[in-house]
């Protein structure tokens, strides 16, 4: 009897001891598949990538990109998933993944190595960098060099720009402005000669004004810094990421991009530079 007693006492603890360890490293895959529901994460203000209309409805690249992992893990699970989609702030989008309150977030996040202490990352779907904008009539003038006082040129405090381009030209004349659309009205009224930002980000000001993009060019045509975006995914879920990943690097992802950043016919006219 003493024997049968410690043998169930054993038993006992290993399934309390084992049955939370399985609750605890459940993958994303594994939970999306019990309980049929994909949960995503996205910003509402971070047009061209995630945005929501006049009409309520989200919008952008990145939220597309979403869909069609939602399609795609459709497809591979072999039934149909319900899609929660999620707003995330500019500050709160990392712990929303890290906590799983979402399972993925998607939009103009770049990846460094002090994210990368926290959470994952896909592997990288577009590159941009700081560019200049400058009206097209004025662009053989541009000189970051000049010391005149005509060259002014706008950028946004504690963001890249301000932190590497502006040491690199100390002599061009900077002018503060609070974000991209402030400074977009500054060189639409001669105040400045150019706004320096992330590429796409300019492009996406002028558009969501209303401007037309051939009346603005970008300089440099290669971007001064590197700035690659990805999806945040969390750390240790590493068929999640490979799946996600092949989402991105398919075909159908090219052709979201050419949808959203073809040169020529896309919605924001932009050279992403990057092949998956």
């Amino acid at each position: 009897m003493k024997l049968k007693a410690s043998a169930v006492t054993l038993l006992t603890v290993c399934l309390l001891t084992t049955f939370p360890l399985k609750v605890w490293a459940e993958t994303i895959l594994e939970k999306v598949e019990k309980t049929g529901i994909l949960t995503v994460g996205a910003r509402k203000d971070a047009v061209p990538f995630g945005f929501v209309d006049t009409d309520g409805k989200w919008q952008g690249y990145s939220v597309d990109l979403l869909h069609l992992i939602h399609h795609e893990l459709e497809k591979k699970l072999g039934k149909s998933i319900k899609l929660e989609m999620e707003a995330v702030t500019i500050n709160e989008r990392f712990d929303a993944v890290k906590d799983k309150k979402v399972d993925i977030v998607c939009g103009a996040t770049t990846i460094t190595q002090e994210r990368l202490e926290k959470v994952d990352f896909s592997v990288p779907f577009f590159m941009t960098g700081t560019q200049f904008l400058v009206k097209t009539g004025n662009i053989n003038q541009f000189n970051l060099n000049s010391t005149l006082k005509e060259q002014k040129i706008a950028y946004i405090p504690n963001t890249t720009t301000d932190i590497i381009i502006r040491q690199v030209y100390p002599f061009a004349h900077w002018v503060s402005v609070r974000d991209r659309q402030e400074g977009l009205k500054k060189l639409n009224q001669d105040q400045v000669i150019a706004v320096a930002s992330d590429g796409i980000l300019l492009i996406a000001e002028v558009v969501a004004e209303g401007k037309d993009p051939d009346d603005y060019a970008l300089t440099p045509r290669v971007p001064m810094t590197t700035e690659l975006y990805a999806c945040i995914l969390p750390q240790n879920e590493s068929s999640w990421k490979q799946f996600v990943d092949e989402t991105i690097a398919g075909s159908q992802n090219r052709q979201l991009q050419e949808k959203w950043f073809n040169a020529l016919q896309g919605s924001f006219p932009y050279v992403i530079r990057i092949e998956p």
